[in-house]
C-alpha cells in the first residue's frame, strides 16, 4: 500500500508538467521569458547578413578614387587607351585630374566604353539584395506577429496574477532589444543603398548612360528597407 502511494505521488509532477506543456500554461510562459527566442535571434542574424550584402554593393567608380597623384594620372592615361608616353603625361597632370578635369575624364571614359559603374554587376547585386530582403521581411512579420500575440497573453496573465510584473517587464526588454537591433541593421542597409545611389548619380554626371534602371532598383530596395524599419516600434 505504501509503495502504491509513493508511486502515485511521483506521477503527479509528471502529469502536471505534461498538462502545462500541452496547454501553454504559466510554466511555459515563464520559461526563459527574459531571453530572446530562437526566431528572434535568427532575425537579427539575417538583418546583419543583409547589412553586409548591401555594404558589398556600394559602387566604386573605376576612375573615381584613383585620380590623385602621379600614379593616378598614369593609370587614367592607360585606362583611356594611351601608351607609355601618354602615361608619362598623365603622371605629370595627375594632381589636376581629380579636380577640374574630373568630368572630362568621365566623358572620355564613357566614349571609350569604360564603365565608371559596372552596370550588370551592380544590377545583379541589387537583385540579390531584394531576394535577401524578401527573407528578412517574411521572418520579421512572423516575429512581430508572434511577439504581439505573446504580449497580449502575458498582459492577461499579469492581470490574473499568473505571471509577475517583473517577468513581464523582462520579456518586454528582450523584445525591445530584438526590435532595436534589427532596426539598427536595417538602417545601416538603407544608408548603404543611399551611398550606392549617390555613386550612380556621380557616374551619370560624368557621362555614363544606361543607369536609370540601376537607380530604380536601388530606390525600390531603399523604400522597402524604410517600410520594414518603421514596423519595429518599441513597447512602451
Amino acid at each position: 500500500m505504501r509503495c502504491r502511494v509513493w508511486g502515485i505521488l511521483l506521477l503527479v509532477p509528471m502529469l502536471l508538467a505534461g498538462c502545462m506543456e500541452q496547454t501553454g500554461g504559466v510554466g511555459a510562459a515563464l520559461s526563459g521569458s527574459g531571453a530572446k527566442t530562437k526566431e528572434e535571434r535568427q532575425l537579427e542574424a539575417e538583418a546583419r547578413s543583409l547589412n553586409q550584402v548591401t555594404k558589398n554593393i556600394i559602387v566604386k567608380n573605376t576612375v573615381e578614387g584613383a585620380v590623385i597623384g602621379a600614379a593616378a594620372g598614369c593609370g587614367i592615361a592607360l585606362l583611356l587607351g594611351g601608351d607609355g608616353g601618354d602615361c608619362a603625361k598623365g603622371a605629370a597632370a595627375g594632381g589636376v585630374i581629380g579636380g577640374v578635369g574630373g568630368n572630362a575624364v568621365g566623358r572620355q571614359a564613357a566614349q571609350k566604353k569604360v564603365e565608371l559603374v559596372q552596370r550588370d554587376k551592380v544590377l545583379a547585386n541589387l537583385r540579390g539584395v531584394s531576394q535577401r530582403l524578401n527573407g528578412v521581411e517574411t521572418r520579421l512579420n512572423r516575429v512581430l506577429n508572434s511577439q504581439n500575440a505573446e504580449l497580449r497573453s502575458l498582459r492577461r496573465q499579469v492581470n490574473a496574477q499568473q505571471v509577475s510584473k517583473s517577468e513581464y517587464d523582462a520579456r518586454v526588454r528582450a523584445i525591445n532589444s530584438n526590435r532595436q537591433t534589427v532596426k539598427n541593421e536595417l538602417q545601416k542597409s538603407e544608408n548603404n543603398i543611399v551611398k550606392t545611389r549617390n555613386e550612380i548619380r556621380v557616374a551619370q554626371q560624368k557621362g555614363q548612360s544606361g543607369l536609370v534602371s540601376l537607380d530604380k532598383a536601388a530606390a525600390s530596395n531603399q523604400s522597402r528597407l524604410a517600410r520594414n524599419r518603421q514596423k519595429l516600434r518599441l513597447i512602451q
